[in-house]
């Protein structure tokens, strides 16, 4: 079987500043090898018809870089890419789109930008508006359509070219659920009717539930690939064990820092644990009950003030409860080189029966860096005696006050 993508030793550099018109400093520019980034480098891996692949990592990983590639918006550095079948891209809100144009005549200019003739969008043109459910707007310039209009649409004309091959970036972030859902939906059918699909997100759960693989990516290297429950499962760990290797340097700047969740591990988070009022560790626990998430930390060098937060999730990665100090206007203290603490979240567990992950971070003052990142350090198991269901447990009870009946004559 032929493959639908094929990747061997692609990467991708671009080189950073810009250089001098004058032609020995262009030369010497081009000499110091400091002024690239590698956006991507080495990446290696094969789809065959049917197939799904999730490509998660933090910001700045390379992950929209590699759809970019794959849709020829940029070329490979180095390496090959090998792309057989008819493919649809949905890599940035409106790409393709006019502005001064209608939505009707989006349709047809990015139907035919992603190589769709006249007739064949002439045929799918009702399915289109009606998927993308804009038939009001139809004949409204598009650029005062919202964000969520833009991405419906665009998702819409791309899903509808029937590719053999489609890349999805985030893009349907700013959808609202519904038609987020109806997306997936739609691309678990083109899968099982044999389109090979690249999607590129933060949602794990939506990850999980399209893809068949995925790939954990961190600056730009793979750190991980495989089943894509292993892979969400896995990314903590991976970032935490990839920060801990990777020396930071002031080329890297105070926003590649917290995006790329470098680590110094000048603080340590050695052990996390939830402990009941009576002091015991636990892991199951009833809804309602009143806990302390406990961490133990060590100092290895003088730290000002973290930031520290917790946060709970599904399985599926869904955040139930995010706390940070910062938010919280709380000022906490600094502590010295050498020295260790106990730091403890006082939790009330109105959270309805269930499996939970827990994760505590540690982060500079200033949140340019990390000192320590643990997103899933353990699972807890909720139960609860009132039958509730969803996420959250509200300790809901009922009661009926009976009125003195008044007869009308």
């Amino acid at each position: 079987m032929q493959p639908s993508i094929e990747l061997q030793n692609v990467s991708k550099k671009y080189r950073i500043g810009k250089a001098s018109l004058n032609l020995r400093a262009l030369l010497q520019f081009k000499k110091n090898q400091a002024q690239y980034h590698w956006a991507v480098k080495d990446i290696n891996f094969k789809l065959n018809p049917g197939e799904s692949l999730g490509i998660i990592g933090p910001n700045g990983a390379g992950k929209t870089t590699i759809l970019k590639l794959l849709s020829k918006v940029t070329f490979p550095t180095s390496g090959t890419i090998q792309m057989n079948g008819r493919f649809s891209a949905l890599i940035e809100l409106g790409a393709g789109f006019h502005p001064e144009l209608t939505g009707r005549e989006n349709v047809y200019l990015n139907g035919t930008i992603l190589g769709m003739r006249r007739d064949e969008i002439n045929r799918r043109f009702d399915q289109i508006v009606e998927f993308a459910g804009i038939e009001k707007y139809l004949d409204t310039p598009v650029k005062r359509y919202s964000s969520g209009m833009y991405a419906r649409l665009g998702f819409s004309v791309a899903a509808h070219v029937d590719p053999e091959i489609m890349l999805v970036d985030e893009v349907l972030a700013v959808g609202d659920m519904a038609f987020q859902k109806k997306c997936y939906e739609h691309m678990l059918n083109m899968i099982q009717n044999g389109t090979t699909l690249i999607l590129v997100s933060h949602n794990m759960r939506a990850v999980q539930k399209v893809c068949q693989r995925s790939i954990v990516m961190y600056r730009g290297q793979p750190a991980f690939e495989g089943s894509a429950a292993d892979a969400t499962a896995e990314y903590s760990n991976i970032l935490r064990q990839a920060a801990a290797e990777y020396q930071p340097t002031d080329a890297d700047g105070i926003q590649d820092g917290i995006g790329q969740r470098i680590m110094t591990h000048e603080a340590v988070i050695e052990s996390i644990k939830m402990v009941r009022s009576d002091g015991s560790q636990a892991y199951t626990f009833s809804s309602g009950e009143i806990v302390k998430l406990r961490a133990e930390i060590a100092f290895k060098a003088d730290v000002r003030s973290p930031i520290a937060a917790c946060t709970v999730r599904t399985p599926e990665g869904q955040v139930v409860f995010d706390f940070t100090t910062d938010w919280a206007g709380i000022q906490t203290p600094d502590f010295s080189a050498n020295t260790r603490t106990i730091m403890e979240f006082n939790l009330n567990l109105n959270l309805a029966p269930g499996t939970y992950q827990i994760g505590v971070n540690l982060a500079y003052h200033d949140l340019s860096r990390y000192y320590d990142r643990i997103d899933r350090a353990f699972d807890f198991v909720m139960t609860s005696v009132n039958g509730s269901r969803g996420i959250t447990d509200l300790q809901a009870n009922i009661e009926f006050h009976p009125e003195e009946m008044t007869v009308v004559h």
